[in-house]
């Protein structure tokens, strides 16, 4: 019995893979760290490098369990552009405009739009995470058929949805807590 299963990964997919990872690591930092240092700076910019090579290559990356939505009619399986695809699109422009943001956070708008936008960004790849975790590492799959043994796949594993709700609640409240900061620094500087 296997651990893992790595032998359908493509060389784009161990760039992304590796990508992603560098993003969860420097991400974790950014959001216990100390903000508007010089090492928060060479941290977002390392982590604004690592997504967007990791979604540029999710963009590349087809298989056939890809989904194709089309309005009116309930999803079907497709090769090609799908789900997935337009949701690292969406979130390539979720990190441009947090980027975009940082570079302007005299104004009101960008210095809220900044923390929003990487939190928000940072979800998305916590999310991808735990949908690779339940479809990849056989103790994580199994854990979740332990849970919810009548479950075919992902949509039907319970320890997915208690393990997705606790971490909307985690970056709910650092979305909430950067708000509270930046209004809290704003006062200051005024």
């Amino acid at each position: 019995m296997r651990a893992m299963k790595i032998d359908d990964i493509s060389l784009i997919g161990w760039v992304h893979m590796l990508a992603y990872v560098v993003a969860m690591i420097v991400g974790a930092m950014q959001l216990v760290a100390r903000k508007r240092t010089a090492s928060h700076r060479l941290r977002g910019e390392t982590y604004f490098a690592a997504m967007v090579v990791a979604n540029i290559t999710a963009m590349v990356i087809f298989r056939v369990q890809d989904l194709f939505f089309r309005i009116g009619q309930p999803p079907v399986f497709h090769k090609g552009f799908g789900a997935f695809h337009w949701l690292a699109a969406v979130t390539l422009l979720i990190v441009l405009l947090g980027r975009v943001s940082a570079l302007r956070q005299r104004h009101a708008f960008f210095a809220y739009a900044h923390p929003i936008c990487m939190i928000l960004s940072y979800w998305i790849l916590i999310g991808g995470a735990l949908q690779e975790l339940f479809v990849r590492v056989d103790l994580a799959r199994q854990a979740a058929l332990a849970i919810s043994p009548g479950a075919r796949n992902l949509a039907g594993y319970k320890l997915a949805y208690i393990v997705t709700f606790s971490l909307d609640a985690i970056l709910l409240a650092a979305m909430a807590t950067a708000v509270v900061e930046v209004r809290r620094f704003r006062r200051q500087v005024a």
